[in-house]
This record gives C-alpha cells, sequence and structure tokens, in this order.
C-alpha cells in the first residue's frame, strides 16, 4: 500500500468521523443548547446560596435574578420564543468570560442597592465593618453569602489597617472565590457534555453501521477511495481560500462557518453512496459478518468502539485533523 494511498483512505476515513461528529453536534446545539446556560446559572445560585424558585408570583427576585436581569440579559428580538433562547445563549457565553473582577464589581453594586447604599462610591464612604455588619443584618441575603462575606472581611481587617488595602484584599479574595467555583463549574459541564457526546455517538455508529475496521478493509480495496479523497480535499482547500474557520474564535461563529463548509462538501458528495458505511439492506451482513463467527463479530465491536471513540472527540477536533491532512496531501502533490 502506497503513501498516497494511505493519505487518501485517512482523508475519507476522518472526513466520515468529522461528518458523524457534527451530527452529534447539530443534536446537542439543538436539544442540548441550553445546558451549559442551565448548569452556568445554577452554579450563581449555589454560589451565591440561593435556591431557584420557580413560578414565583410575588414579584419579589433574588440577588441572583437580579444579576442576571441586570448584567447577563439583554435580549433584542421581539419574539418571546427567540428572547428565550437568546436569553440562554448569552448567559451560557457571557458568564463564562466574565472577568472575575466585573463579576465582583457588579455583584457589591447590586449589595449596595439592596442595603439602599445611594453613594456609588460606597466603599470610600462606610467602613467595611459597617457593610459586612448591614449585610448580616439583612434578610435579603443567604446565610452562605453572609458567611463567606464576613470571613473575608474580617480577614482583611484584621490583616490591614488602612481601609483602601482593606478594600483591596477584599476584591481579590472575592474574584478568587468566583474563579475557583467558575472553573468547577464549566468542568462539570464539560464532563456532563462529554458524557452526553459519547451517548450520542453509540447511537450514531450503531444507526449508520460506522465500523471503523471494516471502512479500512474496504477503502484500501476500493477503487473509488482516491476520487472521495480528491473531491473532499477539493471543496476543503477551496471552502479554505474563501473562509477560515481555524481563524474564528468565537464558538458560535466556528461551528456556523463549520456547518457551512461540510455542507458544501455533502453536496460535492452527493452522488457518490459507495461510502462503506450504513447496513447493507439487499445482502444483509454480507462483507462485514461473512462468515457469521466470533471473530467477524468481534472485528465489528472493535470497529464499532474505535469508531465511537473517535466520533466522540468531536468535530472541531477531526476539522483540525483533516484540515492539516488536507494541506500535507497538497504540498506532497505539488512537488
Amino acid at each position: 500500500m502506497t503513501l498516497s494511498t494511505i493519505i487518501n483512505i485517512a482523508v475519507t476515513l476522518i472526513f466520515i468521523y468529522l461528518a458523524s461528529s457534527f451530527i452529534i453536534l447539530t443534536i446537542q446545539e439543538r436539544i442540548f443548547f441550553d445546558l451549559k446556560a442551565k448548569k452556568l446559572k445554577e452554579f450563581i445560585y449555589m454560589l451565591l446560596g440561593e435556591e431557584q424558585q420557580k413560578g414565583k408570583n410575588d414579584g419579589s427576585f433574588s440577588l441572583t435574578d437580579k444579576f442576571f436581569e441586570k448584567y447577563l440579559i439583554s435580549p433584542t428580538n421581539p419574539s418571546q420564543s427567540s428572547k428565550v433562547k437568546q436569553r440562554k445563549v448569552l448567559i451560557s457565553q457571557e458568564l463564562e468570560r466574565i472577568p472575575a473582577e466585573e463579576f465582583v464589581a457588579n455583584l457589591m453594586l447590586l449589595v449596595a442597592e439592596e442595603l439602599n447604599y445611594k453613594d456609588e462610591d460606597f466603599y470610600n464612604k462606610y467602613e467595611l465593618t459597617k457593610i459586612m455588619e448591614d449585610i448580616n443584618s439583612s434578610e435579603y441575603f443567604s446565610e452562605k453569602i453572609k458567611l463567606e462575606f464576613s470571613r473575608m472581611a474580617r480577614t482583611a481587617i484584621n490583616r490591614f489597617q488602612d481601609k483602601k488595602e482593606q478594600i483591596n484584599y477584599l476584591d481579590k479574595q472575592l474574584q478568587s472565590w468566583y474563579n475557583r467555583s467558575i472553573k468547577s463549574a464549566l468542568e462539570l459541564y464539560a464532563q456532563e457534555s462529554k458524557n452526553i457526546s459519547i451517548i450520542l455517538s453509540v447511537i450514531i455508529v450503531l444507526m449508520f453501521n460506522i465500523d471503523t475496521v471494516n471502512i479500512i478493509n474496504n477503502l484500501s480495496k476500493s477503487e473509488l477511495t482516491s476520487t472521495i479523497s480528491n473531491k473532499i480535499t477539493e471543496v476543503i482547500v477551496s471552502n479554505s481560500e474563501s473562509s477560515s474557520c481555524s481563524e474564528l474564535d468565537n464558538d458560535t461563529e466556528f461551528e456556523s462557518c463549520l456547518q457551512d463548509q461540510l455542507a458544501t462538501t455533502f453536496m460535492a458528495l452527493d452522488r457518490i453512496d459507495n461510502l462503506p458505511i450504513g447496513w447493507n439492506f439487499s445482502e444483509p451482513l454480507k462483507e462485514q459478518f461473512t462468515p457469521l463467527d466470533f471473530p467477524h463479530i468481534i472485528k465489528a465491536v472493535t470497529g464499532w468502539i474505535l469508531s465511537i471513540i473517535a466520533i466522540s472527540q468531536g468535530a472541531p477536533f477531526w476539522f483540525g485533523i483533516l484540515n492539516n491532512l488536507i494541506n500535507f496531501k497538497s504540498s506532497k502533490s505539488a512537488k
């Protein structure tokens, strides 16, 4: 088997992984698009020691509710359904990117508002001891907020005599508290998202019979491998010249760009129906399970497991590898 054949097989195989990964990405975006928003909002409730109460009709709002309304949610679409979706997107995108100092500053402005401090420069107007006492005496704040703030404030008062140094220390402690908490929340979301991706990968692999071992065996014998690989290369290189998805930092823009490039590639391949995936019901399992014995079953299961592991890595991962491989293939061909 020549190096050119190996590269063609790799391009085709990786494209199959990429297409499958993108299907999963689309499903997650449509069905689980609010997962991150939900988890991050739950994190703020936990961070501030509050419980999320659904269906409140008394007009009251928790500190978390006010924080989201004032600093994270700014819908522009007049339709209600669009507002809901936009709010979830804003929460998931903005909350994980909001700097700790900005979060703490906004949080303290809300605290000052609830304590009826009229002066925005309340830090300089009131002693830290008074602010701590006012928070502890208020029924609006949770016990967790009272305990955390009191602990940090006492440490600041005990360590420093200068009022400005006390405030600076308190700010840094609050920022560190937020950073530790948001990191844990994002790690939890990433793990849950990964679990969902694996489950969806299992479903996609079994639904379309994406058997890595069988795909490689078929591609190594197929005369269409070079044709398919060359078409994929041609389309992706053409798309990359007009729009490079890899240069986009925003996740939403990257996924939109990736979706456009894949759609174009699919259109270029719409007449190729000999990719070694799917279930051939005209001659059921003829090549993959002939003869139907234990070694062939183990081989198929191994191929499925390899596909599940590969596809669960995600579309951005395979998109990057495919681009690098195509660049290598193009540079090799130019020599």
